[in-house]
């Protein structure tokens, strides 16, 4: 940004000084994006930025923002995060210490999923891993040749993951024995980074693909049950959602498309709204809350896809979304953090963490320490504490907020 120096003897200093006030009032406005809720601030009545910690000791290429992708999972008291330059590494968030680390060649880009005591990812070596999330040590891996592999789907003793290349892979979750695999032929003009990761259950696999589709497949041996074309344009045609199941009927979005409820057994449409997206919906008992790729949170009505609130990030578009009893936390993947009711869908509080930066990847709730994990673009791992109203000053004489 340009400085302005002027003499004190300079005659036309009120000139000078109102120049020099709207050239900084431009440059202020190019360097912080949009500015759609000017009046939502880090309000700490209701939540605290407990503490933020750097991960990134290097970046994995030269030039790099160092966009991570990877993640947070929760395991008893631990944190554990991928990083595209350290690999994975697992964290005592209380304590701020490190309990165990395990360096991967190229880093960590896939999201993480923990099942019963055991942790599955991919890995930017283009290894799919199982690792024990008590020290780290991997317990088998799979070469899968793709370092964009989507979250794991862990059932009925079957992992399942997707690549970027259009297979679907079933290992077995204890010894990693390879089960079966699914390759579509695709002939997608342009894609988008990611891959869908699989629903299943015992006795089949949802799954999207990057030519528009979503699939069924059988648990059993990996073969097509049907299809179900979701994209009809030319451009970025990606199912890259996570699919959610619920009383037989299918939600899913594509990306630039449309968001989907589908019969579960045939596919068919039950009914469809224009919100396109690669985020995993949140399906509660009347609403479906969504992040879409336009920038926007949305709750959907289950019954008929109706919009009954929405909300506008003010730059970039929205992670997936993490909740508690009362609230909606969302990044966005330019300069800001919200808090969100989670009834109303109204903001509650913004945190800018700085230009350029954001979030790729969702935050996490850790239900039983009643805090919020996010991880930046730039490796910053951050702890947040929600404030319920009864932290919050009673009114007694003399009584004072801390965090004020």
């Amino acid at each position: 940004m340009t400085v302005l120096r002027f003499s004190k003897n300079s005659a036309p200093i009120k000139l000078f000084t109102r120049a020099a006030v709207a050239l900084v009032a431009v440059l202020s406005i190019s360097c912080s994006g949009r500015n759609v809720h000017k009046n939502l601030t880090e309000d700490v009545r209701v939540l605290v930025r407990e503490w933020t910690l750097p991960t990134q000791n290097k970046l994995a290429i030269s030039g790099d923002r160092g966009v991570e992708y990877s993640g947070i999972a929760l395991f008893e008291n631990t944190v554990i995060f991928g990083s595209r330059a350290n690999g994975l590494t697992s964290m005592y968030p209380q304590l701020q210490r490190v309990r165990w680390e395990l360096p991967i060649q190229g880093g960590v880009y896939s999201e993480l999923t923990v099942e019963k005591s055991k942790l599955y990812f991919g890995g930017g070596d283009g290894f799919f891993y199982c690792v024990n999330p008590e020290n780290g040590k991997v317990v088998w891996k799979y070469e899968l040749r793709d370092i964009h592999v989507s979250k794991p789907t862990v059932v009925g003793g079957r992992v399942f993951v997707t690549t970027s290349a259009d297979t679907v892979y079933a290992f077995d979750a204890g010894t990693g024995k390879w089960l079966w695999h699914y390759k579509r032929r695709t002939q997608s003009n342009s894609t988008i980074r990611g891959a869908s990761s699989p629903w299943a259950d015992n006795q089949e696999v949802l799954v999207g693909m990057s030519d528009g589709f979503l699939i069924n497949l059988s648990v059993a041996d990996g073969q097509l049950k049907w299809e179900r074309k979701l994209h009809w344009g030319n451009k970025f045609t990606d199912v890259d959602a996570h699919p959610m199941v619920e009383n037989q009927i299918i939600y899913v979005a594509s990306y630039d498309g449309a968001f989907y409820a589908l019969k579960r057994q045939s596919g068919d449409v039950i009914w469809k709204q224009d919100l396109g997206g690669v985020k995993r919906p949140i399906v509660e008992e009347t609403r479906i809350l969504f992040s879409s790729s336009d920038g926007t949170v949305y709750a959907l009505q289950k019954t008929n896809g109706k919009i009954l609130w929405q909300f506008e990030v003010d730059s970039g578009v929205p992670t997936e979304l993490a909740v508690s009893d009362n609230q909606i936390f969302v990044g966005s993947s330019f300069q800001y953090f919200y808090v969100l009711d989670r009834g109303t869908g109204k903001a509650l509080y913004r945190m800018n963490i700085g230009y350029g930066s954001g979030f790729a990847t969702a935050p996490v709730w850790d239900s039983a320490r009643s805090r919020v994990y996010a991880l930046s673009h730039g490796g910053n791992l951050m702890s947040f504490m929600p404030r319920s109203k009864s932290s919050l000053p009673t009114g007694i004489r003399g009584a004072t907020d801390p965090y004020l």
